[in-house]
């Protein structure tokens, strides 16, 4: 993903994956998908890139000021995960915050287990 390219494999991989995995493998897919330049943290704006092409892609266009734009559901996200208050979430905060609140696990797009 070097590149911002996705290979075929790791496509197949990918939804291997978010279909079959555990919620602790479909965590740490998410936070890698998350965490663009491959740092072991996701800031505010690699998540906002993520969650705005998500947006982009399903065709949502939110109004502004509707509740669920991308911009807020990024800053709910950080709100509830972000112990440290550093305005980046390593994998740990992403795991624990994701178990604590099964609602972000599905505003991830990721389903249960």
């Amino acid at each position: 993903l070097q590149d911002g390219s996705i290979e075929f494999e790791e496509f197949i991989r990918a939804l291997s994956i978010t279909s079959r995995g555990n919620l602790d493998e479909k965590l740490h897919w998410a936070f890698r998908l998350y965490d663009v330049d491959n740092d072991g943290f996701i800031t505010r704006d690699e998540m906002y890139n993520i969650v705005d092409a998500i947006y982009q892609m399903v065709g949502q266009q939110p109004q502004m000021e509707d509740d669920n734009t991308p911009q807020k559901r990024v800053d709910k996200i950080f709100d509830q995960m972000d112990k440290n208050h550093d305005d980046r979430l390593t994998l740990e905060e992403f795991r624990e915050g994701s178990k604590a609140d099964p609602r972000i696990v599905q505003a991830l797009s990721l389903g249960g287990d």
